[in-house]
Order: C-alpha cells, then structure tokens, then sequence
C-alpha cells in the first residue's frame, strides 16, 4: 500500500467539461484516515470520561451495545459534520491537502457525507479493518471505496488541482455591464464558478452541438441556484460569461481589459 500512488487521469464531468483535479491514491487517504481516527480517538475518550463522571460506570451486555452504538454514531458524525461543513474536507483530509467532492467535481453535499460516513462503518471498520476499502480502492478505476461509490464521491488532491490552475479574467460583454452588476452571486460556491470557468475556458475546443448543450446544462441549474430568472432573449453562454464576470467582481478580481467580443 506504501506504493500506491495518486491517479493522474483528470475527472470529466457529466457534461464532458474537464477539471483539472488529481484523484488521492490509496497511501494518502490511509494517512489522512489515520489522522482523523486519532482525533477522533481523544474525541471519544472525552465522551467516555464525561459519561462515566455522570452516570458512572454500565456494565453488562447493555453497556457493551451502548458504547458500541455510541461510538458508531460519533465516527458517522464526525465525518459528516466535517465534510459538509469544512466543504468536503476532515482534519486528516486538510492535514494531507486532500478533500471529498461529488463526481462532477462540485462540493459534496449532506447526503453524500452521510453516506460516506455510514457505508463507511462497513468498508472501513468491518474487520479486518480497512481491508474493503483499500481493495475496493485498489480495484476502482477511480480510486472509490463502497462509500465513495455509493454515494457518488471522488477524493482528491486539492493542493495539485490549485496548483494548475491559471488566472482567467471576464469581463462583461459590452452593453451588458448593467446586467453584470444586478447579479447576486452570494449563492453560489467556489465550485460552481470552477465548473462555470472551466467550460469558458474550453468552449473554443468544443462542437457548436457540444457547446449548446453544455452551456444550457450548466446555466440551467445554476440560475435556480441563485432564484434568478435570466431574460428570455439572453443565450445560456452569454449568461454564464456575465454569472463569472459577476463573480470576479464580487470576489475583487482585477478588471482586465475588455475583449474584443463578437
């Protein structure tokens, strides 16, 4: 397992649209996995003390069930608190440069943590422990584990993925400055700007049919992510190119020259 490196292959999309993320290998995840578990460790011996201060010692099968459910709910708990509130990422995760995200590269949602962390009670503590999930791992083309797979997860290398991206700066079309500055893109998170960036960015490479369909695909959802309704005559592409000059602007992004737009 010391071995095992991370994948090189770039995730794609639903949508065919490339992101640049590197999936974490086997060695790595075991090490943030280790991390967390010795957290999580103190964490449940301070449950302990605190339950045995208070209601003194349960002996008995009762007490055995007890601490064994209780612990249970403690690992699906701290991997889902983390995860969905620290945006895919636990304290071994950040520690190693490591985050879970959904499998079109957006940020993990509640759902997906949970399942993670309780398909995880099976994969990873079921034992010998860790064995299914490092084999499963071993065995997936895309380095998932049962949690992984079943709730539609990749983990992967946030420091790399930075690394290769290179500044991009839109500015709003001309005439359309007035529509840039009334969007609200509170609503929106980092990696739905990566998404919306990175097809700008390849939308030269793409067919006219893929570009169509791509641009609405992500238009779509993200317009009723931010309760907006575009107008009517405005093309899905046009829209996205203003959603990421908003965006830039809302996040102090230098204003580039205007490009010659057609």
């Amino acid at each position: 397992m010391t071995g095992a490196t991370a994948a090189s292959q770039r995730i794609v999309t639903p949508e065919a649209v490339i992101l640049d993320l590197e999936r974490a290998g086997v060695a790595s995840r075991t090490l943030a996995f280790t991390i967390d578990i010795l957290a999580l460790g103190a964490v449940l011996v301070a449950i302990a003390f605190v339950v045995t201060q208070t209601v003194g010692n349960i002996e008995g099968i009762g007490g055995a069930v007890a601490a064994v459910l209780t612990s249970a709910g403690v690992v699906v708990v701290w991997f889902c608190a983390w995860e969905t509130l620290w945006r895919g990422r636990t304290p071994g995760k950040a520690a190693l440069g490591l985050r879970a995200v959904s499998q079109d590269g957006t940020t993990i949602r509640f759902q997906q943590a949970f399942v993670r962390a309780a398909v995880g009670l099976i994969d990873i503590f079921i034992p010998p422990v860790g064995f299914t999930a490092v084999v499963s791992a071993l065995l997936s083309p895309r380095d998932q584990r049962l949690g992984d797979m079943a709730a539609g997860t990749l983990v992967v290398r946030e420091r790399s993925a930075q690394s290769l991206v290179v500044p991009a700066w839109f500015s709003p079309p001309p005439g359309y400055e007035g529509y840039v500055a009334s969007l609200d893109v509170s609503a929106l998170d980092d990696d739905a700007y990566g998404l919306v960036r990175t097809f700008l960015m390849r939308y030269a490479q793409l067919t006219p049919g893929a570009r169509e369909h791509l641009a609405l695909r992500l238009a779509n959802p993200l317009a009723v992510r931010m309760d907006h309704s575009p107008p009517r005559w405005l093309h899905p592409y046009m829209f996205l190119v203003c959603l990421a000059a908003a965006w830039q602007r809302t996040h102090g992004a230098p204003a580039p020259a205007p490009p010659a737009w057609r």
